[in-house]
């Protein structure tokens, strides 16, 4: 349910931002820094809860953010003024971030790496069927009863977790294993975590790999709206197909994973990103354009992306196992901080052009690709 939740603070609003951006007077650029402003808050937030997560424990985080995420939903829904709606996106992304870092942490917490790699494969299953189903829910309750329904839906849905987790979830971090919460020891674990080349490049790794598909989430409403002249109720033609290639993607991740090891499968998965980004290239010069022509790269992209994530996600979480609430929140404000500057910088250049989005596209896939490599030519890395 944690692992859902972020992906519909992003996508269940997509088709309401041609009905938002009339409302309040603005742009589609200001439009999708609310967007962006939700990915960077969120960013930031993540390294105070990390730090209070390793302190108080998960369970009683989990409940501070998702209380909090409750409160900023419901203040997006009665929102009067862009400027309102902006600050309350920036209040959902500080709220929210606790909760899906500790969710990961209390993964690897209870389990031993293989265990904890097929569990966070079987959670990016979950993951992955929000995406397909948030633009459906959002764009339903939009035609239906306008755009404002869409956060009162997210105030719903973060109320139902945080009674699910008042009554269910269990503390998985021993008191004997909590950390201090001074700021001078807190700043000490994150300068140490970020002196290690190993857990750097892997959380940069994460972040450009995650990023060369996340530039075609944040661009949808222009590539779906504006491109193929898709309506706010046709957003699934785009996402469901891709969420299954997430959904095959997870499972082959799991599968796979009882007959290589992580460098082999981050290797192979990496080479297939390539392939598929220069590809997806050459089509966009090549091929007219069409929904099976955009939509098909992002098919087998998606299953790239899918299969590696969980690999990378505990890979990360090994480097510091007496800190992994920090570690954690380092990789997801590295990685939610890289899709805010997406969504805020990249794809507001990209403009109504297939052809950008492909080009970037590859150039973060060899970034991540490139950091790879270096990464498994040091003989001290070890996943």
């Amino acid at each position: 349910m944690l692992s859902m939740i972020g992906p519909f603070s992003v996508d269940t609003y997509l088709p309401s931002f041609p009905d938002i951006e009339r409302d309040f007077a603005i742009s589609r650029a200001l439009m999708t820094q609310t967007l962006g402003a939700y990915l960077i808050s969120f960013a930031f937030a993540t390294l105070f809860w990390g730090a209070i997560a390793d302190w108080i424990g998960r369970k009683p985080v989990i409940l501070l953010s998702v209380g909090s995420y409750l409160l900023a939903s419901i203040a997006c829904a009665v929102a009067d003024s862009y400027e309102q709606l902006l600050i309350f996106r920036i209040l959902q992304g500080v709220g929210i971030g606790g909760a899906l870092i500790s969710g990961r942490a209390m993964v690897r917490d209870f389990l031993p790496t293989r265990e904890a790699q097929k569990v966070m494969a079987h959670a990016m299953m979950l993951f992955a069927v929000s995406p397909a189903i948030a633009p459906i829910i959002g764009g339903w309750l939009h035609e239906a009863f306008g755009w404002r329904s869409v956060f009162w839906f997210l105030a719903i849905y973060a109320g139902s977790i945080f009674i699910y987790a008042v009554f269910i979830v269990k503390e998985s971090l021993p008191k004997q294993q909590r950390n201090s919460i001074h700021i001078s020891k807190v700043t000490r674990v994150y300068i140490s975590t970020l002196k290690q080349a190993h857990f750097v490049r892997l959380i940069l790794i994460n972040a450009f790999g995650f990023a060369s598909f996340f530039i075609f989430v944040a661009g949808a409403p222009t590539l779906l709206m504006d491109i193929l002249h898709f309506k706010p109720n046709q957003f699934y033609l785009l996402f469901v197909p891709v969420v299954s290639g997430i959904m095959v993607g997870a499972y082959v991740s799991s599968r796979l994973l009882n007959h290589l090891d992580s460098k082999q499968m981050i290797n192979l998965f990496l080479s297939l990103m390539m392939l598929i980004a220069v590809t997806n290239v050459l089509l966009a010069y090549t091929v007219s354009l069409s929904p099976l022509r955009m939509i098909l790269p992002l098919i087998l992209y998606s299953f790239s992306i899918a299969s590696i994530m969980p690999v990378l996600s505990i890979a990360i979480l090994n480097c510091f196992p007496h800190n992994r609430g920090a570690a954690s929140a380092l990789q997801s404000f590295v990685q939610m901080g890289f899709n805010g500057i997406t969504a805020n910088l990249i794809v507001a250049s990209l403009g109504a052009n297939v052809i950008n989005f492909t080009l970037a596209q590859l150039a973060l896939a060899s970034i991540a690709f490139i950091l790879w490599r270096i990464d498994k030519s040091d003989s001290a890395s070890n996943l």
